[in-house]
């Protein structure tokens, strides 16, 4: 049995390559410039006399949003508490999960709550949301000064939208109001009602997926501080200047690639790295490889891919099946029409209801935001449209291992092995 201690090997900090945003806090942003730029003139009100702007922040998984409302909201605080007349207090709330306005005002009670009295406290029990609204309101205006409302993942409110029309609303006395939501839902903004819409978003930033240079810049300074005999030369923080004794040459760019191709998800490949350098570790080798970085995504995908199909619904997995049948085929990329034709089959194989095409689609498409299937759209030629090609985004093998260990479809699995 292995005994702990004498493992730092190639690591000299090793949270550094946690991709979990609250065990290490990046201080700086370079691939997001603009979009810093955009939110700090967003606030930038408060350091002139006036009121912050609300703002909303879009972008996938991965894209820095939190880090760069942390930095700039952070960079704020600092130059406030350089300042005699300046009360700024800034709230930050996870609405993931939250479902209803209740929840979310709970939370910023307790939070507004901790700051005014220095302490910790409980969040409160019964009141109505209209109550806590009232209690929230009244705590801020003990505060007083200027207040910005951090709403992190702000589309887990979703049941109802009081939180969301009540706060850029709120008028009280000697307190002025931010709020900043952030989400992964590019339609959360058409979603709202037009009177939360106007109020809400008076500001817009998005942040597109990184692209491969931009990830290896990343992980390079990532790198440089987790890992040991590992630096930049000339004092050039980029990729092309990181000099290291325990990665070699084509390990950054290599994950880097495989995150970009996938979704340019910053945390993707700071993860994959991290376990690349782990399973060097458990090889005892004294430097991270490709060889590392192709098992490491091979053990992310049966970790994160494999449960995620596990957990898919029958429907959808009978829809995955006609991909992998059309992928063993060598026929995939496969239009929608054809592979309806294989679900008709495989439905009565199971003996489960067969859906209409356009709900078929559906299951399609929610495992391409699911990154399980990879889809793409080809004309069909002058005046007859567009089809939609579907093709698998993760290994034949793992599907049929994680479908299979559903009851009503091994029989279908053991077929296609």
């Amino acid at each position: 049995m292995e005994s702990f201690g004498g493992e730092q090997g190639i690591y000299e900090n090793v949270d550094i390559l946690d991709p979990e945003p609250d065990t290490y806090k990046p201080t700086e942003l370079p691939e997001r410039e603009d979009e810093l730029s955009r939110i700090h003139s967003a606030l930038r009100p408060i350091t002139l006399g006036g009121s912050p702007r609300n703002i909303l922040v879009y972008g996938p998984t991965g894209q820095g949003k939190t880090v760069g409302v942390n930095l700039k909201t952070e960079q704020l605080l600092q130059w406030a508490a350089g300042e005699d007349d300046i009360t700024l207090t800034v709230l930050r709330v996870s609405c993931k999960g939250a479902g209803k306005s209740w929840n979310v005002l709970a939370d910023l009670v307790k939070k507004v709550r901790e700051v005014r009295y220095n302490k910790t406290v409980e969040k409160p029990r019964g009141p109505t949301k209209v109550e806590l609204f009232e209690m929230l309101s009244k705590d801020l205006q003990a505060i007083g000064g200027m207040v910005i409302i951090v709403l992190d993942e702000i589309d887990g409110i979703q049941e109802d939208s009081y939180v969301l029309y009540e706060l850029p609303r709120a008028s009280i006395e000697k307190v002025s109001i931010g709020v900043i939501g952030i989400t992964n839902d590019y339609q959360f903004h058409e979603n709202l009602d037009a009177d939360i819409r106007s109020s809400l978003g008076s500001r817009e930033v998005v942040f597109s997926p990184y692209d491969a240079n931009q990830l290896r810049d990343i992980l390079a300074r990532r790198a440089a501080h987790a890992l040991r005999d590992t630096y930049f030369e000339d004092g050039i923080k980029d990729s092309q200047h990181l000099q290291s004794e325990v990665l070699s040459g084509d390990v950054i760019p290599l994950c880097a690639a495989l995150a970009g191709q996938d979704t340019g998800d910053a945390r993707q490949a700071i993860h994959l790295l991290s376990t690349a350098c782990d399973l060097a570790l458990d090889d005892g080798r004294e430097a991270v490889e490709e060889v590392h970085v192709r098992n490491a995504r091979e053990e992310i995908q049966e970790e994160t891919i494999g449960k995620g199909i596990r957990g898919e619904t029958t429907q959808r997995k009978i829809a995955l099946l006609t991909v992998l049948e059309a992928d063993l085929a060598g026929e995939t990329p496969e239009g929608t029409t054809q592979l309806y034709r294989r679900y008709k089959r495989l439905t009565k194989l199971v003996g489960t209801d067969t859906y209409q095409q356009g709900t078929f689609r559906e299951k399609l498409n929610d495992l391409v935001h699911g990154n399980i299937l990879e889809g793409d759209r080809h004309g069909r030629g002058r005046g007859r449209g567009m089809t939609n090609l579907y093709s698998l985004a993760v290994d034949p093998t793992l599907v049929i291992d994680k479908v299979g260990e559903d009851a009503r479809l091994s029989e279908i699995t053991e077929q296609l092995e």
